[in-house]
């Protein structure tokens, strides 16, 4: 996460806690340069005998990590739960922009929150400072983390990434994605045009989510997204009305790493509906939900953009806001036939619990407003101290 977790640490220093940094390749090493850093070289297998000795010769009380279902992270919250101190998790935010979630436990489908507490909860009325993310500092951080990760490999025998892709196939993947973008922008703003301008709403949209994305591998029981577009098509042409559309949008952050046009186009044909289905990237995606009937998804957070928008949304996966007056509980044949709407009253206030419970006014690549103050303070001070000093 580029430099993030060089500034939470000096965050947390800030408010007097002590902490350590275990990294497990030489990317985790180049971005963090605080004290008490620990790198571990063993094999998957050892990890949890040794995390276990680290923690309680170091009497560490919390456990920190971004994403709860890389393999190691895995074995970092099981260990925690066995000895009782907390394990918390980084995650983009469910909440967008300029939000990211902290949430104890896990996410998703581990998640613990009880939405019973949210009727006691007004109506949210939030307003997050705007924090300034840019995708160009991620691409960077993205790039350099590879290439550090790669040259020095040697140092880690036994790490392999958790998305089992080498630093060439990334890089290969990111190269792709500017031409893939490029190819497809006029015709995807001609279609999203087309779907827009029409005087009702008469298609349905599926919000398509990063193939290795872990919200799929651990959080829904599809064991490819091909899966899951087989079975969208499949259903659309036998339950929905013959005047209804379907279009598929495709997550940016993927583009180079799949490209389901082919796929779309030849299963539409297989079902007869090739007529009716339509699949595209560069589409403004909140443009799309108010035009559109509802929306399909596996548990990707633009369900929760959906329900903002009091469209009727149907998730296939496993998802933190997949709750009755929320989301429609009905199986997904008899979704495009009676879409149900969303409850904004109760949204609101699931909302303001989301934030209340799990979710930060900050981004990775961008300035966290909730720790940013205490970092300008730590920087003031250390500029007093170097000045205070006599030159040698």
């Amino acid at each position: 996460m580029g430099g993030f977790f060089n500034r939470f640490s000096t965050f947390l220093q800030t408010q007097d806690i002590k902490v350590s940094k275990i990294n497990f390749n030489a990317g985790d090493a180049f971005f963090y340069h605080h004290p008490n850093t620990y790198e571990y070289t063993d094999t998957l297998a050892q990890f949890s005998a040794w995390l276990q000795a680290f923690i309680e010769k170091h009497d560490i009380d919390a456990v920190v990590c971004f994403g709860d279902c890389r393999p190691h992270h895995t074995q970092a919250g099981c260990v925690s739960e066995q000895l009782g101190i907390s394990f918390f998790v980084f995650e983009e935010g469910y909440l967008r922009p300029d939000y990211i979630t902290l949430q104890e436990y896990g996410i998703n489908g581990y998640s613990r929150l009880n939405t019973a507490d949210i009727k006691a909860l007004k109506k949210a009325n939030d307003h997050p400072l705007y924090t300034h993310n840019r995708f160009y500092r991620l691409s960077i951080a993205a790039i350099v983390y590879y290439i550090v990760a790669w040259i020095y490999k040697s140092r880690y025998p036994h790490y392999s990434h958790y998305r089992g892709m080498t630093a060439w196939q990334e890089a290969i993947a990111w190269l792709k994605a500017p031409w893939r973008k490029l190819r497809g922008y006029f015709p995807d703003k001609k279609l999203q045009s087309m779907l827009t301008t029409q005087e009702s709403d008469n298609y349905f949209l599926i919000s398509l989510q990063v193939h290795n994305d872990s919200q799929i591998t651990h959080h829904s029981d599809y064991r490819d997204v091909v899966q899951f577009i087989d079975e969208s098509i499949a259903s659309f042409a036998k339950h929905a009305d013959q005047q209804q559309l379907l279009v598929f949008k495709h997550h940016p952050l993927d583009r180079g790493h799949r490209d389901y046009r082919e796929l779309v186009s030849s299963l539409s044909e297989r079902y007869q509906v090739a007529n009716r289905v339509f699949y595209g990237c560069d589409m403004h995606l909140p443009t799309l939900m108010k035009h559109s009937i509802g929306m399909v998804t596996i548990n990707s957070t633009t369900g929760l953009q959906s329900v903002y928008h009091k469209k009727p949304t149907k998730v296939m996966g496993r998802a933190i806001y997949d709750t009755p007056k929320l989301i429609d509980q009905k199986a997904l044949k008899d979704f495009w036939k009676r879409p149900e709407s969303p409850d904004n009253e109760f949204y609101l206030r699931f909302r303001e619990y989301l934030i209340e419970q799990t979710q930060l006014n900050g981004a990775f690549y961008g300035r966290s407003p909730w720790m940013y103050k205490y970092l300008q303070q730590a920087e003031n001070n250390a500029i007093e101290l170097s000045e205070t000093k006599t030159p040698h």
